[in-house]
């Protein structure tokens, strides 16, 4: 921000209406203040700054953005294919189709149980990518790096425990009772369903609240600006979710059904925890952390720009074997 000089005004030369408080005040700590739900730029994220990021500062949006597209894409390509296309090669299976967001495994050699575990992979992978990604996580690393981790692994384990809420209510998905699901064939398949329901449901509230644990020592405001700061940036990133998903579903070669069953039902559904995580989250807690801004980083979003490109205009259309 550029500094403003103002010439000393000779006494009763000052000019009629303006009051002394108002005249232009050159404090260095204006530029690090919050005034209400406004939030100021802060300063580039590196080690040297940090301590120096206002409380509250959002990270730059176009990278927000990007790093929000390459982990949604990298948790559906990782569920999709090295989980389910992964397991039905393993088992003798052959992958007819490769879609961005479904597998279309041949069963002719295959068992039920082979069925199973092939329906189950995906949850798997899933799941194991949440556990890998905390695991990694630090609230001292990095700030894309760390928030890139969080998501990721969030969306991995709300992946893997939505989809048993999911298909315990609809009956189909990974985890359903329909020929293609890891539970075909159960009975009495009412008793299932509600008991894969509750405990899908019970699973993904303990999920939104890990998630939020892991955040939280990030954090470095309090109050409202606290509560403003994790909303806004879950927000965006589930909003991303959902539009390429959506964009790159509408390419597949099923029709609308796709869409509807795995393309919008796993961003919009299955991620719906990041935009009521915010409700778990301690307006009054610790706002030690580094915070979650980061500047824009023109690496990472021709990195995210590729990877969707390529990601959507191989497999949208879906590749067939």
């Amino acid at each position: 921000m550029a500094r403003q000089f103002t010439p000393q005004a000779k006494p009763g030369n000052r000019p009629r209406g303006l009051d002394k408080r108002r005249w232009p005040r050159d404090d260095a700590g204006e530029q690090s203040k919050n005034y209400g739900n406004q939030l100021l730029p802060a300063a580039p994220d590196h080690p040297a700054s940090r301590s120096q990021v206002a409380a509250g500062a959002l990270p730059d949006r176009l990278t927000l953005i990007a790093i929000s597209c390459l982990a949604y894409i990298v948790a559906v390509a990782l569920h999709e294919h090295l989980g389910h296309a992964t397991a039905c090669t393993l088992l003798g299976g052959h992958v007819k189709e490769f879609g961005a967001f479904y597998v279309n495994c041949g069963g002719d050699g295959l068992s039920v149980l082979d069925k199973r575990l092939v329906a189950l992979a995906g949850p798997f992978i899933s799941l194991i990518t949440g556990f890998v990604c905390f695991q990694l996580l630090t609230p001292a690393a990095r700030p894309r790096i760390f928030y890139f981790l969080w998501l990721l692994g969030s969306l991995g384990l709300m992946t893997a425990t939505g989809y048993m809420l999911f298909s315990g209510v609809a009956g189909i998905g990974d985890l359903g009772t329909t020929g293609d699901g890891a539970l075909q064939g159960v009975q009495p398949e009412w008793l299932w369903r509600v008991a894969l329901a509750v405990l899908g449901g019970v699973c993904y509230l303990w999920v939104v609240k890990y998630m939020v644990r892991r955040l939280e020592p990030r954090l470095n405001a309090t109050g409202r600006d606290r509560i403003h700061c994790a909303k806004r940036v879950t927000l965006i990133s589930y909003l991303t979710g959902a539009v390429v998903y959506l964009v790159i579903g509408l390419f597949n070669p099923h029709g609308i059904v796709i869409v509807l069953t795995s393309a919008l039902a796993s961003s919009m559904g299955g991620t719906s925890g990041l935009v009521w995580m915010d409700s778990k989250l301690n307006a009054k807690g610790d706002a030690a952390g580094p915070g979650l801004y980061f500047s824009r980083s023109w690496r990472w979003v021709a990195i995210a720009l590729v990877v969707t490109l390529v990601y959507g205009a191989v497999l949208g259309p879906t590749l067939r074997s």
